[in-house]
């Protein structure tokens, strides 16, 4: 039987599992006004366990809803993780120790993804429940950390009710972490605050809803489940003034309408030019024909429109996340409302970058900050930065999946942040001297910067997106690796050519 979607995708060309996925990411927004109308407007700032549980449940059934909507029969793979890892972290405290049931969930959780890899592996890109699985998997290993964390956390008791009742229920216990005046709030991210720790296990049914968040489950973003509980049992954006409240209302609309907006441009831009030069084009004889610079063009033009098809996603799914409120931040310094808690991307900076830094600040943030703060802080032990660096790096490519490409790409990644070092090293020094008395100077110096990052960005992405090792080794003698190059060449240079720069040592301000 020809369904709604398959007709759908045959008048637009989109192919039916990529349909599927926008419109579950679609679907996020009517979900979302119904929460906002159903608890949130005109019920005042007091919540009620009552309405917590309540709340909970509405986020549980909806995204469960989405969840089977998009992976049908297929959604036991989720429900048998997060019951498994529920297990081991009450297994293991209950045996008074922690350790054991986090490593147990992280293992759990790891080998069930990979298998998951394995066993539907093909050589193209595939829509199927691997995609929110591998979601799920950073959430539940962050979850599992967090309430390994929590035995050692400074444990303060907040809520909507200051009651005896309250201070009682472990659904208004909040976790601090010992190190959390090591930085003060405001520079923490909204995702992983200070209070991810937990000190109890949570009931299940907030965990099933915190891993099922109808806007979240699918591509992101990651936060903490102290967030969700945070969000769950708070009013954001309760004003006591009327005219206050309307003007909360409208500008929480504008954010969603403009996430909204720039998610419909992204992924028409993809769909209308990106289609055009997909890298499987990098394969044929017909693109090894062309002159080497039009080749070289058409390369990065190519590994352009691999990142454009993530920033549309997620600011789709950013809208919804901010129309249901988990998003919103407060009022900055200057009383305006922020709404970008869980930006996954941030168009503009990424657009416009000038070095792998901004990069790295302005795509798949929330993923980065998982990692900053699961991976990357946890192997201090390693007692080496870059150590710590190429582990995480090699963590993200294991949860990518098994495809040889995947660790490439972030070798290569690894390769430019390390070259752009230098290259920072060696010539800010000097170009310094000359763009600091001259702007058009200066205007000159960061088009070079901007054109030298980007070209190495969708330089090195081609590979990630043809996956097989043959694959990209046609796409890059194409271009005769010139990029592979490029990058040994400044390595080399730096190593055995050029003297070490000299440290100029900074005054001290007294």
């Amino acid at each position: 039987m020809v369904s709604f979607l398959s007709i759908i995708a045959g008048i637009t060309g989109v192919p039916e599992p990529t349909l599927r996925l926008l419109v579950t990411l679609g679907l996020g927004y009517p979900i979302a006004k119904w929460y906002n109308k159903m608890y949130l407007k005109g019920k005042g700032a007091i919540v009620t366990a009552a309405t917590v549980t309540e709340r909970n449940m509405f986020i549980l059934i909806s995204g469960l809803a989405l969840a089977i909507f998009f992976n049908g029969a297929e959604i036991y793979h989720s429900l048998l993780t997060i019951a498994g890892t529920y297990g081991f972290l009450l297994l293991g405290d209950r045996i008074g120790n922690r350790l054991y049931g986090t490593a147990a969930a992280w293992l759990f959780n790891a080998i069930y993804l990979l298998a998951g890899y394995y066993y539907t592996a093909t050589d193209d890109y595939d829509v199927t429940w691997t995609m929110p699985q591998c979601i799920l998997c950073l959430r539940l290993m962050g979850f599992a950390f967090d309430f390994y964390d929590g035995k050692t956390s400074v444990v303060k008791v907040e809520g909507p009710e200051p009651t005896k009742k309250a201070e009682e229920s472990t659904d208004h216990l909040t976790s601090v972490r010992p190190t959390a005046q090591a930085k003060p709030p405001n520079k923490l991210p909204w995702s992983f605050a200070a209070d991810t720790p937990l000190e109890h296990l949570p009931e299940f049914t907030q965990v099933l809803a915190y891993c099922y968040f109808p806007s979240a489950f699918l591509v992101g973003p990651q936060f903490s489940f102290s967030l969700y509980r945070r969000w769950l049992s708070s009013s954001p954006m309760h004003e006591d003034n009327a005219v206050d409240q309307e003007e909360a209302e409208k500008d929480q609309l504008r954010y969603v309408f403009r996430c909204l907006g720039l998610a419909i441009v992204y992924l028409a831009i993809q769909q209308g030019i990106g289609g055009q030069y997909p890298t499987s084009y990098l394969l044929t004889e017909e693109y090894a024909s062309l002159c080497f610079l039009r080749r070289a063009w058409i390369f990065l033009v190519s590994g352009k429109f691999v990142y454009n098809k993530y920033i549309g996603v997620w600011m789709l799914t950013e809208g919804a996340s901010a129309y249901f409120g988990i998003t919103y931040e407060g009022k900055d310094g200057e009383g305006r409302r922020s709404f970008g808690g869980l930006a996954n991307a941030l168009p503009a900076t990424f657009e416009l970058a000038t070095s792998i830094d901004h990069v790295i600040a302005a795509f798949n943030i929330n993923t980065n900050l998982w990692t900053k703060y699961y991976v990357f802080k946890r192997l201090r032990f390693l007692n080496n930065k870059t150590f710590s660096q190429f582990g995480a790096l090699a963590f993200l490519a294991i949860w990518h999946g098994l495809h040889i490409n995947y660790f490439t790409t972030f070798f290569c990644e690894f390769a430019v942040t390390y070259c752009e070092s230098i290259l920072r090293k060696r010539l800010y020094p000097c170009v310094q001297t000359y763009t600091s008395k001259n702007a058009l100077l200066l205007a000159a110096w960061k088009v070079v910067a901007w054109c030298t990052c980007s070209a190495a960005l969708h330089y090195c992405v081609v590979q990630f997106d043809l996956l097989k090792f043959s694959k990209m080794w046609t796409a890059y003698s194409n271009v005769y690796f010139i990029g592979h190059f490029v990058l040994l060449a400044i390595f080399v240079v730096d190593k055995f050519v050029l003297k070490k720069p000299v440290r100029t040592p900074k005054n001290k301000v007294q």
